[in-house]
């Protein structure tokens, strides 16, 4: 005796998505074996042989098929199910080869064997009934032949043996058995699926949570954070590349001016006053000079030449030239005049010079700061604060100053608040759930969104939660189904209908016809399903 698999009845109406999802649930069943009555609507085509074989491949189980139609069997066979012609068969492992020779009668004494010339020698050899072969049988083949001439019938013999009366105890018994079978089967064969649609209401709030380090757990808006912080930072050599306009510079230095009059009581020249060189270059003083009394007196005061550019720079005691001046002055300057350049173009820091550096250093290093980050969060969800991951760049010169070369400090830091998304998640739900009314449940299309605000360093954060989901009544199941066993499917239809948010209700039976549902609560399953409709604040 074989070890049954897992058996599955079929029913009439089931669809192969019904076979489908059976065949999903059994996630502990390594076989499963399906029992088809002949005209049931989910295997009437090859196509949902090849679905069924496919998906229970798919699931990692072996699916069997037991049925008595030949059309049935064969089109397992092409899917590659193994099948069975009855259960008996089933349970002593005669499997089906070919569909049509399991029940074909062993041929008469002197007639044609409708089996492939070979085969019914092997069959004999095997122990194995005629057209039937199972996994350790040869496989047969039928062919088409004339059916054997009849023989005239002999005449019956004259009856012999007990009279009917002897077997009428044997009758009726059989016919009690019958009874009684038939009286089981109207108890425990029928079954019956209620379906009802639900109108869904739907239903938002608004949940204000408030994270900090050490918040102790079980409070309705307060949840544990922790503060992460991760930093790169490098310095770089950079050169500048723009490019600056440069004016040509005068020429500065200094001139004495000296009284060469005896008798003079002392006398001021202006500001501006020119003096010059032999060659003509030209100065002009830039303050008021003060000559004292007498012979010798004398004052320095700084010029600047005329026209700037290099020619300005002159020799130390060139100018010795005072224009519009008196004779008992002279001018000189002691030391040379410098300074003075000509217009250029000159190379300078931008600002694109340190903001390139930054970004090419940032675009490795902000990913690499955003994975410490995580894995100091410890598969926590992280909020960034601020602008979250950032990369700041600090020159060692100013943008615009005139420089061959310059340097650049780059760093990339970011702060984020931790926390447990999951735990979050509850309580935005459970503020969700204080928003039904009494006797009324949240389905399964629930969102549970937030936005973070106001992140701290310090790892303090506001969450502004907007959970949102649709409302159902509270079926108690069990009720429903207790108050539909036996009832008429019309007043159960009505009875489905009266419940509240009920839109549509529906109930099939199996096998069809019956004018009663399943007499046993359990023989009838519920389905539930939600649709939604009007709003609620």
């Amino acid at each position: 005796m074989k070890t049954l698999a897992k058996l599955l009845y079929v029913e009439a109406d089931e669809e192969i998505t019904d076979l489908v999802d059976r065949l999903r649930d059994l996630s502990l069943e390594d076989e499963v074996t399906f029992v088809v009555p002949e005209r049931a609507r989910a295997l009437q085509s090859p196509m949902n042989f090849r679905l069924l074989k496919r998906y229970a491949d798919s699931y990692g189980k072996r699916v069997n098929l037991v049925s008595g139609d030949p059309r049935l069997q064969a089109m397992s066979l092409e899917a590659g199910v193994t099948a069975y012609p009855s259960l008996a068969a089933y349970d002593t492992g005669t499997e089906i080869h070919q569909p049509g020779l399991a029940d074909e009668p062993p041929a008469p004494d002197g007639a044609p064997s409708t089996l492939v010339p070979g085969m019914a020698e092997a069959g004999s050899r095997t122990g194995s009934p005629g057209g039937v072969a199972t996994l350790d049988r040869p496989r047969q083949a039928s062919v088409i032949s004339a059916p054997p001439k009849k023989t005239p019938a002999a005449p019956k013999p004259p009856r012999s043996g007990p009279s009917f009366n002897s077997y009428r105890p044997y009758v009726i018994g059989a016919g009690a058995l019958a009874i009684i079978a038939l009286l089981v089967g109207i108890l425990y064969w029928p079954s019956a699926t209620a379906t009802l649609t639900v109108s869904g209401t739907a239903v938002k709030a608004d949940v204000t949570l408030l994270g900090a380090p050490g918040t102790a757990a079980g409070s309705p808006d307060h949840f544990a954070t922790q503060s992460v912080h991760a930093s790169q930072s490098q310095t770089l050599p950079g050169a500048p590349t723009g490019q600056k306009q440069v004016a040509a510079v005068p020429s500065t230095g200094q001139i004495v001016i000296t009284s060469t009059c005896v008798f003079c009581l002392g006398q001021d020249v202006r500001k501006g006053q020119v003096v010059s060189t032999d060659s003509g270059k030209r100065y002009s003083t830039q303050k008021v000079a003060h000559i004292g009394a007498g012979y010798g007196a004398q004052d320095t005061v700084p010029i600047v030449a005329l026209t700037a550019g290099v020619d300005g720079n002159a020799d130390a005691h060139s100018i010795t030239n005072i224009e519009n001046g008196g004779n008992d002055l002279k001018v000189d300057n002691p030391q040379a005049t410098s300074g003075g350049a000509d217009a250029r173009t000159a190379t300078v820091i931008q600002q694109s010079d340190i903001d390139g550096m930054r970004d090419i250093f940032a675009k490795d290093a902000v990913p690499q700061v955003t994975d410490q980050l995580k894995s100091q969060a410890q598969g926590q969800t992280v909020v960034m604060v601020g602008n979250g991951v950032q990369a700041t760049a600090k020159s060692d010169h100013k943008v615009g100053e005139e420089v061959s070369g310059f340097t650049v400090t780059i760093t990339v830091e970011g702060y984020g608040v931790a926390f447990d998304e999951k735990r979050v998640k509850q309580m935005l739900k459970s503020g969700l759930q204080r928003k039904l009314q009494s006797g009324t449940q949240l389905t399964n299309d629930v969102k549970l969104t937030y936005d973070a605000i106001d992140a701290t360093t310090d790892g303090h954060v506001t969450l502004n939660g907007h959970p949102s989901g649709f409302s159902i009544p509270v079926f108690l199941e069990n009720n429903i189904r207790g108050h539909l066993k036996g009832m008429s499917p019309s007043k159960a239809h009505a009875f489905l209908q009266s419940l509240p948010n009920v839109v549509d209700a529906r109930v099939t039976q199996s096998p069809f016809g019956l004018p009663w549902l399943p007499l046993f609560s359990s023989r009838i399953s519920l389905k539930i399903q939600e649709v939604a409709s009007s709003s609620s604040s």
